[in-house]
């Protein structure tokens, strides 16, 4: 089983993560590899297909409901839209058994202590295809198959 620990980055762009790769460790986890997207903030990716369908998956997922209890709906939405722009991903195995995600996303959340300082960040399982562990954030979208409309005609152009 492959688990993806997703971390939001804070605002420039760093977060310490050896405290969330200890405690899944400790839970049987092995690390495999570490991925990190940084997008600058003047950087607009039109249109933004991607987060709407990740932003779907994820709210399907119990630490959601913790972070809707936290913060307001405005600032959720904020934190959100930096975190599918700049995030570190882990990705960890374990072949012997499988261990639930939210059981795994507590005992993170229950190692920092203090829930102002526990960044956004989720656990996701796959089972990986054909030994591949590719990234939970794909980098392209095939919606159906159909191509993606044309962002063109969404901006209004000058006379």
């Amino acid at each position: 089983m492959v688990y993806h620990v997703i971390i939001a980055l804070n605002s420039v762009g760093k977060r310490k993560v050896g405290q969330i790769i200890s405690t899944l460790e400790q839970k049987g986890l092995e690390l495999v590899e570490i991925r990190k997207k940084i997008t600058h903030s003047r950087v607009v990716e039109f249109p933004n297909m991607k987060q709407l369908i990740l932003q779907y998956q994820l709210n399907e997922l119990d630490a959601m409901v913790f972070y809707r209890r936290i913060f307001s709906e405005l600032v959720l939405k904020k934190k959100l839209t930096h975190f599918f722009r700049n995030y570190v991903e882990l990705l960890f195995e374990n072949e012997e058994k499988i261990i639930d995600s939210n059981e795994l996303w507590e005992a993170c959340r229950q190692a920092f202590g203090n829930d102002r300082k526990f960044p956004i960040m989720f656990v996701i399982t796959t089972s990986g295809e054909n030994g591949f562990n590719g990234s939970f954030f794909p980098e392209d979208f095939e919606l159906d198959a159909h191509d993606y409309f044309n962002p063109r005609t969404l901006i209004p152009l000058g006379e």
